[in-house]
């Protein structure tokens, strides 16, 4: 994962987004998931698959635009996954 793409939210590490969401979860790296409740369940198949798979909480925010804004991006962020 590269260095650019982990933020830092109140000083816990994340991501955002389907991609590196999912190469956090493979990697084992996942410690709580966020996903916006207006988001499509098909988009989120393999994460959820994953998630279930490796026991990871998941913790559902307002909106997928709330959710952009709360971790401060002008978009939509359909997941969000924190970082152990």
């Amino acid at each position: 994962m590269s260095n650019e793409k982990v933020t830092r939210l109140n000083k816990q590490a994340y991501v955002v987004g389907l991609k590196q969401t999912l190469k956090a979860l493979k990697n084992h790296n996942v410690s709580q998931l966020i996903i916006g409740e207006d988001v499509n369940v098909h988009l989120l198949a393999r994460v959820l698959s994953f998630a279930n798979q490796n026991n990871v909480p998941i913790t559902f925010f307002e909106s997928q635009k709330a959710l952009g804004e709360h971790v401060g991006i002008n978009v939509k962020a359909t997941v969000v996954a924190l970082l152990k």
